[in-house]
């Protein structure tokens, strides 16, 4: 909510220093284009972090528990429930496995 606050008031700031010097001179096509612009790349910019959070008191369950001895679900193939991960014979991690048992 701060960002989105910071974000409005850097674009109201721009919008007047804009205002502010077009005053002085003739206001043009490109000086629209320019603000128009400046406030879309804002009002993004705004969105797009205003996204960027996670909440704080929003509860994550612990992951299960897979206690027990280990087992072998193919031929080379060794899954550990307690480090939640299958390896092959020669100790090289398979993630493929852990997926598909875990």
């Amino acid at each position: 909510m701060a960002r989105f606050a910071a974000g409005i008031l850097l674009a109201s700031f721009c919008l007047s220093v804009a205002v502010g010097s077009a005053s002085a001179r003739s206001w043009h096509s490109d000086d629209t284009a320019a603000l128009v612009g400046g406030l879309l790349l804002g009002g993004v910019a705004a969105a797009a972090s205003s996204h960027d959070h996670h909440h704080q008191n929003q509860y994550v369950g612990p992951r299960p528990s897979y206690g027990g001895a280990p087992f072998s679900p193919s031929a080379g193939v060794i899954c550990y429930p307690n480090q939640v991960a299958c390896y092959n014979n020669s100790g090289t991690y398979l993630p493929a496995w852990t997926s598909r048992v875990f």
